[in-house]
């Protein structure tokens, strides 16, 4: 299947017993749940030799995916420099502030090109200053210790933060899966039947009819009704 957009992902904090992770895409969506939090829920939906394009948050079995585009969600990001920032003091305000306006200038560009602002050779020069600044700002050891794992993070994922700047297909942020999971986020705290085997896979297929029916203009109450009635076991999704 080809994924121009790239499919957004996310796994969820864990309950008691399970751990939801979502695959989505802008076609379909595909929640997994399990019981530990690795990297098996991703490689489940996708397959550990992806080659596609992958946009997620900074969890570590996403790097895995070795075949596979990444982009960074910028959205976490920015949320790690304020929470630096307010942890900070003196000295230490200086690299996340750095990192912040870094990050903005990106999403700035972004704008501007969508609204046909910068050409396309003005764009890639843009994104080179960017990696030269982002590079200037990592390398020096920092003395803050949260500043060093923040700068190491970067440092290791920096082919990964301005991947949204080259495709233009490509989200900043994996808002998409995010938006996606807040049922799940919800059911999960509710018990939501989840904490058996059966119950996680009911939920997961269920809400990826579910969400998919939504992203292809369907009624999905209408869509499951209607071909849960038919004989057929099997069926085909909506187009």
């Amino acid at each position: 299947m080809t994924r121009a957009s790239g499919p957004s992902s996310r796994a969820s904090g864990a309950t008691r017993r399970r751990v939801f992770g979502e695959a989505i895409q802008m076609k379909w969506t595909q929640p997994k749940a399990c019981v530990h939090r690795d990297g098996s829920v991703a490689q489940r939906c996708l397959g550990r030799d992806y080659a596609g394009v992958l946009i997620h948050d900074g969890w570590a079995p996403y790097d895995d995916f070795r075949k596979a585009r990444h982009q960074q969600c910028l959205a976490h990001l920015l949320r790690r420099c304020r929470e630096l920032l307010d942890q900070a003091a003196r000295g230490a305000v200086r690299f996340p502030r750095q990192m912040l306006e870094l990050f903005q200038q990106a999403l700035r560009l972004r704008d501007r090109r969508q609204a046909r602002q910068i050409s396309a050779h003005g764009l890639a020069v843009a994104r080179g200053s960017l990696r030269n600044h982002m590079l200037d700002a990592l390398l020096p050891i920092k003395h803050h210790a949260a500043n060093e794992r923040f700068a190491k993070h970067l440092y290791n994922h920096r082919d990964q933060l301005w991947t949204f700047l080259e495709i233009p297909q490509i989200d900043a942020t994996n808002w998409r899966a995010e938006h996606a999971m807040r049922c799940a986020v919800v059911l999960r705290k509710v018990w939501g039947g989840n904490r058996t085997e059966a119950g996680a896979n009911a939920q997961a297929i269920l809400m990826s009819l579910w969400r998919t029916c939504q992203q292809r203009g369907h009624d999905a109450l209408d869509w499951l009704s209607h071909h849960l009635r038919q004989p057929a076991a099997l069926f085909p999704l909506p187009p």
